[in-house]
């Protein structure tokens, strides 16, 4: 299952700041991996809960602080089948922009709508 999320990337060209926006297709693993993912990439969170609740709990937080998108960019990255590397991942993304914010935010939605009707962790 993929998914398209916005990416912007910022350029001085001629002295004046241009903004580029693209989109990068990511694909969605909803099976066992993901949470091999999580208990690798994120130990200390996997602790505490799977990464099915873990998302589910900051899916239910609203507020648009980087601390809440980036939590659910931890989330994205362990149900992503992705060769990237976290902080390669992170800074696709441009959290200085309010309005790509709001775009990265729709799709972010978009991605656990999916996620959240396939997950494989949910049948246990």
């Amino acid at each position: 299952m993929k998914v398209k999320f916005p990416v912007q990337t910022k350029e001085i060209e001629n002295g004046e700041l241009v903004k580029r926006e693209s989109e990068k297709s990511f694909d969605i693993d909803t099976s066992l991996a993901s949470q091999i993912r999580f208990e690798t990439k994120f130990p200390k969170l996997a602790e505490r809960e799977d990464l099915f609740g873990y998302s589910k709990r900051i899916c239910a937080i609203d507020e648009l602080t980087a601390p809440v998108i980036i939590s659910k960019m931890k989330m994205l990255y362990c149900w992503f089948d992705t060769d990237l590397d976290f902080i390669e991942f992170l800074k696709l993304f441009d959290l200085s922009d309010e309005a790509y914010v709001r775009k990265l935010t729709d799709a972010i939605k978009v991605a656990f709508e999916l996620i959240f009707s396939g997950s494989a962790e949910k049948n246990f």
